[in-house]
């Protein structure tokens, strides 16, 4: 959730950015999709009690037991120069993110780590020198801490309010579903962050792993797109199907508006592109009427939506159909 927020905040600022999880940290900063240079990145903890964080937590690397006896653990503070160390030439900042603040700095909500006492700094180099020898001041002062304004408690509602404001500053009043754009974002987000398999390039951990400026401009598109789609009772009056047909298309529409919202359904994308394909016959001839450019259109896309729409019922492929030809009218 704090990588959707962070993905709202650099859509008017950078030309063009990527945020990709769960790679080398828990969330990097990319100024670049296509071309990256520079990086920061983010390792994100909640904490549940209050307090704030210690130095002494923050630094502390704790035992772990292997059948050869035992190890440390790399603290929080490790992991992070961990990625200075990895990409010297790359990162701009390490930044650890928390819904707590930093005790040791108590009051501030965003600061360098060499803006602490100069004790407490000199406690920071120490530590991280005894596992990265070379490491600099200079270097370690590309680590920071940040608090999140994002609530622990409600987290969910809290990005919620920050999704609509972004969408009302980006497309002013539109008609959305809040629930609806909030789902289709928020699963896409989870299905990056929790995807394992191979990510070799740095390209391929962008495809599989990351957000960019595009996948925003997406669903804003989707947004727009939706927004001009009417509610049931407006289509219902140009319908002429038997009742119990027209409850049933009416029950898939309501479905369809939010999944319409979702880009990475494949497989409904794929059915979206057989219906757009046959668009403008159907809608420059001003002779049909909606039933006769929903069955024109059914003829076209059965066939596809066979194959991709599990479970397959008319009515849901008609409701597609109506809803395309309201969004592209």
């Amino acid at each position: 959730m704090w990588g959707l927020a962070l993905l709202f905040q650099q859509h008017g600022t950078n030309d063009d950015y990527a945020i990709v999880f769960e790679f080398h940290d828990d969330i990097a900063l990319l100024d670049s999709a296509s071309n990256p240079t520079n990086v920061r990145f983010y390792q994100v903890k909640s904490k549940a009690t209050n307090g704030g964080w210690t130095l002494t937590a923050l630094l502390k690397r704790e035992k772990l037991k292997t059948k050869g006896g035992t190890k440390e653990k790399p603290s929080f503070i490790d992991k992070m120069f961990d990625n200075v160390d990895k990409f010297p030439d790359a990162v701009l900042s390490a930044d650890f993110v928390s819904n707590q603040l930093c005790g040791f700095n108590a009051g501030k909500t965003s600061f360098r780590l060499n803006e602490c006492e100069p004790s407490h700094f000199k406690k920071i180099v120490a530590s991280i020198q005894e596992a990265y020898p070379r490491a600099t001041e200079a270097q370690v002062g590309l680590l920071g801490f940040q608090r999140t304004d994002l609530s622990l408690g409600d987290v969910v509602s809290h990005t919620k309010g920050k999704l609509q404001t972004f969408i009302a500053e980006q497309l002013g009043s539109v008609w959305f579903s809040p629930e609806a754009v909030y789902q289709a974002i928020a699963d896409e987000c989870r299905r990056k962050a929790n995807f394992s398999g191979d990510t070799t390039s740095l390209q391929l951990a962008i495809k599989e792993k990351g957000l960019t400026k595009d996948n925003v401009q997406e669903w804003l598109d989707a947004i727009q797109s939706n927004s001009r789609s009417p509610d049931w009772g407006t289509i219902a009056p140009s319908l002429t199907y038997p009742f119990t047909d027209q409850l049933r298309i009416s029950q898939e529409y309501a479905v369809y508006r939010a999944a319409a919202l979702n880009s990475a359904d494949g497989a409904v994308q794929r059915i979206r592109m057989k219906i757009a394909e046959a668009l403008p016959t159907v809608i420059d001839d001003a002779t049909l009427s909606l039933v006769d450019m929903v069955e024109t259109l059914y003829l076209h896309a059965e066939e596809i939506g066979k194959k991709y729409l599990s479970p397959f019922s008319p009515s849901r492929l008609k409701a597609m159909i109506i809803y395309e030809i309201y969004t592209h009218h």
